[in-house]
């Protein structure tokens, strides 16, 4: 690339025969008119603006669905209703064999570049990202993204929804925002950095500024991308209707929290009642009848170490299944408001142009729910429960009719992530294995692509999108961008197939890693290991100290013959299994996917310490503040701290003092009736709560809040209340975090402005202290890893 870049420049210089196409942006049109000593003596004449894309350049749509499965849209044999992706598919075409990463920012990563997720950088999620070059979680400015590409020759770029693309240390409104959407080529962004948020209370970007007002009754983060997208796109009609626009919808669903109002779940009512093992069968019988799987693929088993649903009590079948009945209501509503986006598109005429792609999931239904739960970040803290102790919280906050409000943040049992996944036998975290790689894709544009219910059997994958957007605009893959040289892309079009579902694939190789639970893929050849663990096991996998990935055993499967990777023919053509995992290798240090098992390096299973977060160790606030997100904020929850504060006590003091995340998980230390009152509310299963033994005196005073691990993070830590040098109260948590409360949430001072972190104030958020509150200091102390 360096050598073509030196040409390039040279034939510049010369005054060779160079393309702008092959450097970006474009430079200006330079001026038409001819300047004299005065006007009279000159000539005008307008520039002509320069048109670098075709007449009928269409419009371009993708819609990027979240952790859902293969085996779930009715569509394609499934039985979540998915009235719009069968839209899209009975207009155009569908593919059965297009794969993701099987996780959220690699996905992403790749679809916007058109490069393998490791060699730009994220081969973990950002929250979870590290050091190695392979998992900085920065997607580097020499592999531009396709928004930057089209705005350069003249679309209109937006984002609605999920970005999960932004280091984690640098999504505070003082940025820097070269990593955000707008700093990746989108003109306009509406949604979030993170990688999931609650769907009633999430913290949300327009551009580069948080969103601070106020929400309606009834409010839906689905609903509200929509809306966002639908005004969009009538005021680019009106703007500029001579512009094409790509737009990326791309809902938190159904990522969890899984959430959604109870009428969309209650249409679910007792369709789940047999469980996922019927699930799965039913769904196989459908997909082959429909032709969706060839005839003679077969239904893979169920994983020794996941339950059985004949294995589960009667007494939380009941949770079980309406945890399932949530998610599918989730999931069809997110299609539905998708559905309203394209009926946008068709209001304005635009539909016959537009290029859509419709992706059934940037990975495979989730397994993180584990046993099942209401609070569903406690799989990442590698936090061990039993299912006891959810059903008992949940029956606590309401029952059953809880599940899917802003109370819980609860996650379907890994079971029914597997259901998802029929016929195969991976879930999302599963790298090597289809299921949690292999997602149903449905393109459409009626102007051009003839509808064929044929399903594509090519090969293909994320990293495919943007060669074949390219490859339609006839875009030459640009040499530099914005001053970048770029590296080359790693994926293929995909025209070829998009007029005949017969001819032979073009996508030869691909490797899949996520966490070390990985693949490769080679003209028709599949090679998998699951690596260090299985997602739907909790806790930290059995040997994680000694493990090494030399050490794992693969298999082998001949795709050509065996659609689902249910026959390993390792032992049959050991010769064949060696030559794969070569190339396994080979791909891996030619994309920077090394070490095997980078990805797991800052997880709670290895370093949680060494996860990404602020660089301070000690902030000061000279005055309250509000929405700086916890990944900014201090680890108030993880590591030994003490937290000291001015206050001003009126004679009925209330009010939250600090909270930090959200009722699904978080710290809090707030004023109820004059006594001051802390709580650990580890994910709502447990909760420790703190109280003073007396009131606050009125007036000046200061309050201390000592918090002190009590051997490492993730274990106990002691919590000590002071009120101007007094031990007021004091308390041990039994078990701290590990890695985050949240993935969205924020911290406030001064009042509790995301999702309230206690109970006793939920009635009453954001509640406000009605004191005054000076100088917060806050700092770490005597940290232990």
């Amino acid at each position: 690339m360096k050598s073509k870049h030196i040409l390039c420049l040279v034939l510049m210089v010369l005054g060779g025969a160079v393309t702008a196409q092959q450097i970006l942006p474009f430079p200006p049109t330079p001026s038409a008119s001819k300047p004299g000593l005065t006007m009279e003596t000159s000539t005008y004449k307008k520039r002509p603006e320069a048109k670098h894309l075709p007449a009928d350049a269409p419009n371009i749509l993708i819609i990027l669905m979240d952790d859902i499965g293969p085996g779930t849209a009715s569509t394609y044999g499934g039985e979540i209703n998915a009235p719009t992706l069968s839209r899209v598919a009975n207009l155009g075409v569908s593919y059965n064999r297009f794969h993701s990463t099987a996780m959220c920012s690699p996905t992403r990563a790749s679809l916007l570049t058109g490069r393998n997720h490791t060699g730009v950088g994220n081969g973990q999620i950002a929250a979870l990202a590290n050091d190695f070059d392979g998992f900085s979680g920065v997607i580097p400015k020499t592999a531009a993204t396709m928004a930057e590409v089209l705005k350069a020759y003249g679309y209109n770029t937006a984002a609605f929804g999920k970005w999960h693309n932004t280091p984690e240390d640098q999504i505070t409104n003082k940025g820097p925002f070269d990593f955000w959407p707008t700093g990746y080529g989108f003109e306009e962004f509406y949604g979030f950095l993170a990688g999931e948020a609650s769907q009633y209370e999430p913290t949300l970007v327009h551009n580069t500024t948080y969103v601070t007002e106020e929400r309606e009754e009834g409010y839906h983060l689905s609903e509200d991308l929509a809306n966002k997208t639908i005004k969009w796109l009538q005021e680019q009609k009106t703007y500029a209707p001579e512009k094409p626009f790509f737009v990326y919808w791309a809902p938190g669903a159904a990522h969890g929290p899984h959430q959604v109002p109870q009428e969309w779940a209650d249409k679910y009512k007792g369709k789940f009642d047999d469980g996922w093992d019927a699930y799965r069968e039913r769904v196989f019988n459908r997909q082959k009848k429909l032709g969706w799987i060839p005839q003679n693929t077969k239904l893979t088993p169920r994983d020794e170490t996941m339950a059985s649903w004949a294995s589960i009590p009667e007494s939380e079948k009941p949770f079980q299944r309406r945890l399932m009945e949530v998610w599918a209501g989730f999931a069809e509503h997110a299609d539905y408001h998708a559905g309203r986006v394209i009926d946008q598109i068709e209001a304005m005429g635009e539909l016959d142009n537009t290029l859509v792609f419709y992706i059934w999931g940037d990975n495979g239904s989730s397994s993180e729910g584990l046993h099942g739960t209401i609070s569903e970040q406690l799989a990442q803290n590698a936090i061990p429960t039993k299912i006891s102790e959810h059903i008992e919280a949940l029956n606590e906050l309401g029952g059953l009719d809880v599940l899917g409000t802003n109370k819980t943040d609860n996650m379907f049992h890994a079971g029914w992530a597997w259901a998802g996944s029929t016929p195969y036998k991976g879930t999302k975290l599963v790298g090597g294995y289809f299921g949690g790689t292999r997602q149903p894709m449905a393109v459409s544009w009626p102007k051009t692509i003839k509808h064929d219910k044929t399903p594509r059997p090519q090969f293909h994958h994320v990293i495919d999108i943007v060669p074949t957007v390219y490859d339609i605009l006839d875009i030459a893959e640009p040499e530099v961008v914005n001053g970048f040289e770029q590296v080359d892309m790693d994926g293929v079009s995909m025209v070829y197939s998009l007029h005949d579902a017969t001819v032979k694939g073009t996508h030869k190789t691909q490797f899949f890693d996520i966490m070390a639970s990985r693949g490769i893929y080679s003209d028709g050849w599949m090679a998998s290991t699951m690596g260090l663990r299985k997602p739907w096991v909790g806790g930290i996998p059995k040997g994680a100290k000694t493990w090494n990935p030399m050490n794992d055993t693969w298999e082998l499967y001949n795709l050509n013959e065996d659609w689902s990777q249910s026959t390993d023919l390792s032992k049959e053509n050991p010769e064949k299994l060696e030559e794969m995992k070569m190339l396994f290798i080979s791909e891996s240090t030619k994309y920077k996917n090394l070490p095997v098992g980078g990805g797991l390096w800052a997880t709670a299973i290895f370093h949680p310490e060494d996860a990404p977060a602020s660089a301070l160790t000690e902030w000061t606030f000279d005055a309250p503040l509000t929405r700086m997100p916890e990944s900014a904020a201090p680890k108030l929850g993880k590591m030994s701290s003490l937290v000291t504060m001015e206050l001003d006590v009126p004679k009925e003091a209330n009010g939250v003092l600090y909270a930090l995340a959200g009722f699904s998980g978080g710290v809090t230390c707030y004023v109820m009736d004059g006594y001051l009152h802390y709580e650990f509310n580890l994910f709502e299963i447990e909760r420790t709560k703190i109280k003073s033994e007396s009131k606050l005196p009125e007036g000046k005073a200061t309050i201390v809040v000592e918090s002190k691990l009590v051997d490492r993070i993730g274990g106990a830590m002691d919590v000590t209340l002071k009120v101007n040098g007094k031990q007021v109260a004091k308390k041990r948590v039994p078990r701290a975090m590990s890695l985050h409360f949240t993935s969205n949430a924020t911290f406030d001072i001064g009042t509790d402005l995301d999702s309230p972190v206690a109970l006793e104030y939920f009635d009453k958020a954001p509640f406000a202290y009605n004191g005054t509150i000076g100088k917060t200091v806050i700092k770490y102390t005597d940290v232990k890893k």
